[in-house]
C-alpha cells in the first residue's frame, strides 16, 4: 500500500488534470479533484499547511520550461523526501538538479535541510536520455541544459517571497 500510494502521489502530482482516488482499507487515502491545478493536487496530498507556504514557479529560457512550486524555507524535511520534480510528465531523479535546486536555497534553509518542491520541467525529449537506469527513473541531460537555469530561478523565486 505504502509504494501504490508513492506512486499516486508522483502520478497525480504529474497529471494535476486527472482525478485519482486512492483506497486501502475500506479508506480514502488520496483523492485529487482533477481540476488541473497542481496547487489543489499538493492540497490534498500534503496538507494545508505546504499548499499555504508555496511559491509559485513560471520561467523559460532557451526551450526549457519550469513551472510549478517551491516551498518556503519554513517547510523543509531532513531528507530529499519532498522533492518532487518531473521531466516531461515524468517522475525523475536526478543528482545534477537536485543539486541546483539545493544551491538555489542555500541561503534560505539551514545545512542538510532538504526543500518542499514540486515542478515540471519541458524540455525537448532530444535533450535528454532516459537509458541511464533500466527504471527510467533517472535521466541524463544533454550538454545544452544549463543547471545554472535551474539554480538561478529558485534563487529568484526564493528573494521574491
Amino acid at each position: 500500500a505504502s509504494h501504490i500510494s508513492d506512486l499516486l502521489t508522483r502520478l497525480a502530482l504529474s497529471h494535476p488534470d486527472i482525478s485519482f482516488r486512492f483506497i486501502n482499507n475500506g479508506q480514502v487515502k488520496l483523492h485529487t479533484s482533477g481540476n488541473g491545478k497542481m496547487k489543489d493536487v499538493i492540497y490534498h496530498i500534503y496538507g494545508r499547511e505546504i499548499a499555504n507556504n508555496l511559491i509559485p514557479l513560471e520561467f523559460e529560457k532557451d526551450g526549457v520550461r519550469l513551472s510549478g512550486y517551491l516551498g518556503k524555507p519554513v517547510i523543509n524535511r531532513g531528507n530529499r523526501n519532498f522533492e518532487n520534480y518531473f521531466v516531461n510528465g515524468r517522475y525523475v531523479r536526478n543528482s545534477i538538479l537536485a543539486k541546483a535546486i539545493e544551491d538555489g536555497y542555500k541561503d534560505f534553509t539551514m545545512q542538510h535541510r532538504y526543500p518542499f518542491v514540486a515542478f515540471q520541467i519541458e524540455i525537448n525529449p532530444e535533450k535528454i536520455d532516459v537509458n541511464v537506469h533500466p527504471s527510467k527513473m533517472e535521466l541524463r541531460f544533454s550538454r545544452g541544459f544549463t543547471i545554472c537555469f535551474m539554480r538561478r530561478s529558485v534563487r529568484v523565486c526564493m528573494s521574491r517571497s
